[in-house]
């Protein structure tokens, strides 16, 4: 179905393997876009993805911190300015920080001192460039239209595959099946995971095209778990797939995150310590900061996680508690990612408890 699904919207036969966890299907799109690139082990990566904690997941994530104990056994991705507008050079419009990260990355191959393309044979030494459409733990950033479109083409130009990370963004938590279909560019490979059986059990897995995982060039057995393709897995993902499919699921998503939205927006006016608001679907961010708007104000956050937890928050409709995801490249960032099923009332009250703790934790 999966597989159907990309032919359908990309014009690309592919094939899928399954896998448990995010991470070990991140590992076997690395070596699928190994296998297909003679080996090349080098990879790109951006400043604030996140793509897992195995040894060649966190060997393309930005993080140090997950590499710090164990090293890794592959040579680190180079990683790649983001163009997060919100903390961008100031003075220029989304798209244009867009297409300024892009020439940035493409001045990487125009002189062989660059140090990633041998200019006498074209050939660069990266397989692949590793993406997260919308950022996760980097804080829920989205990139401007132009981005990837105007990246795909450097990427093309130079013969190195996108390889598109969807486990935390996919399964209509934007409002499509997949997050880089806002993008308008198509992937060489996708990697999919978590929301797909809706929390009932580990199943994850990688589409590639058809010249990259086809059994000549990559076998059976280039992949493996013992619990790979397990029948409850896979019978609960089709029934999700079945289920959404059978509605418009990504309009009722894209609805409800725009209400939500809207909500945030007017909390923003209300509160300068809130930098900066976005979302896309139902993936939303809201950047606490200092009284001027823009300086990170981590211990804020904290403060509301914390007085969040204590479950004595008084709303009108009773007494709540409230769960903060905490995320950002400075850990300032509210990502909310809420049921793809909340109700408009229950994103009312996520506002209102919103407003409450920043009414409290700022008079502390």
């Amino acid at each position: 179905m999966i597989a159907q699904d990309m032919e359908a919207k990309f014009g690309r036969k592919g094939r899928v393997h399954f896998n448990v966890g995010g991470a070990q299907a991140v590992e076997d799109s690395l070596k699928l876009v190994r296998n297909a690139s003679n080996g090349k082990q080098l990879m790109f990566a951006f400043e604030g993805g996140y793509h897992g904690r195995t040894l060649g997941a966190s060997a393309i994530t930005s993080s140090y911190r997950y590499r710090r104990r164990f090293g890794h056994f592959s040579d680190r991705a180079q990683f790649i300015e983001f163009p997060y507008h919100f903390r961008g050079p100031k003075g220029m419009t989304k798209e244009e920080y867009g297409h300024y990260c892009v020439q940035k990355f493409a001045r990487l191959f125009e002189t062989e001192y660059n140090g990633v393309l041998d200019t006498k044979t074209g050939e660069a030494e990266y397989a692949a460039f590793y993406i997260e459409p919308i950022q996760g733990t980097g804080g829920y950033v989205i990139p401007p239209p132009n981005f990837f479109i105007e990246l795909k083409k450097v990427l093309d130009q130079h013969g190195i595959k996108l390889v598109v990370d969807e486990i935390q963004m996919g399964m209509y938590r934007t409002g499509k099946l997949w997050s880089i279909e806002h993008f308008g560019v198509q992937p060489d490979v996708l990697v999919f995971g978590k929301a797909l059986t809706n929390g009932l059990n580990p199943l994850s897995g990688v589409w590639a095209r058809e010249e990259l995982i086809n059994p000549g060039i990559f076998p059976p057995g280039s992949t493996h778990s013992t619990f790979n393709s397990n029948p409850l897995g896979t019978s609960v993902a089709l029934e999700a797939l079945k289920m959404t499919s059978e509605v418009d699921y990504g309009a009722a998503v894209m609805e409800k995150g725009a209400y939500f939205l809207k909500g945030l927006q007017e909390l923003q006016k209300r509160w300068p310590q809130i930098g900066d608001v976005d979302g896309l679907g139902l993936a939303l961010r809201c950047e606490i900061c200092q009284e001027d708007g823009f300086t990170p104000n981590k211990k804020l956050l904290d403060l509301m996680a914390d007085e969040g937890m204590k479950g004595d928050l008084v709303a009108k409709s009773g007494t709540y508690g409230l769960i903060l995801d905490v995320g950002g490249y400075y850990k300032n960032v509210i990502t909310l990612a809420p049921s793809l099923e909340i109700t408009h009332e229950e994103i009312d009250l996520a506002i209102e408890l919103l407003d409450i703790l920043l009414r409290r934790c700022t008079a502390a």
